[in-house]
């Protein structure tokens, strides 16, 4: 198997992935699947990924 490198929008995926895995803020609440979490990083590193990403689909 041949390792891949990530192109920068990949690499701000995954760490928005690694940042709404170990943020207890992100976490879904069972009991209330209806309220959807607010966090600000996760806010911010989602924005900053679809900045990346639009830039990258546009070349």
């Amino acid at each position: 198997m041949t390792a891949q490198t990530l192109t920068p929008a990949g690499e701000a995926f995954v760490a928005l992935a690694d940042h709404c895995i170990e943020c207890p803020g992100c976490k879904v609440d069972l009991d209330r699947p209806d309220e959807t979490p607010e966090c600000p990083a996760a806010e911010a590193l989602y924005r900053a990924w679809f900045i990346i990403w639009r830039e990258e689909v546009r070349r």
